[in-house]
């Protein structure tokens, strides 16, 4: 994933999917450091092999992701990310959650567009870049 991340092509992508795929939090962290992620706006990460070092990485890259809004983090080793289901007729969810980690990371960096708990409540999240 090191060598991936170095490719300066990657600075045209605004989505970028890599569910299935068992990067781990190493290579998680490579894809992060790469400094042509910057219009990145959509992760998929789903079954990844996500630990809690790859999502406080996630975190911690702001800098080098200024755009991402949303990133899908299900199915991995740790829950980072809100959960929730339903939807009352204002369309506010019936019920949320934040995992520890996820508010540990909110604690530490503050808030993260990816993080936020408008995207926990939606039965599938965020299905196509482009809604984001």
């Amino acid at each position: 994933m090191t060598d991936v991340a170095q490719v300066a092509g990657l600075d045209r992508l605004i989505a970028l999917d890599l569910t299935g795929n068992p990067i781990g939090d190493d290579g998680l962290t490579a894809l992060v450091d790469s400094p042509h992620l910057g219009r990145l706006r959509w992760l998929g990460l789903a079954g990844c092999g996500i630990g809690a070092a790859g999502a406080e990485a996630l975190a911690a890259a702001t800098g080098n992701l200024p755009a991402l809004r949303y990133a899908d983090l299900s199915d991995n080793l740790v829950d980072v990310t809100a959960q929730g289901c339903g939807q009352h007729i204002d369309g506010s969810p019936v019920w949320v959650e934040m995992p520890p980690l996820g508010q540990e990371l909110i604690a530490r960096y503050g808030a993260l567009p990816w993080l936020d708990e408008q995207w926990g409540w939606r039965l599938y999240g965020v299905v196509h870049w482009d809604q984001v």
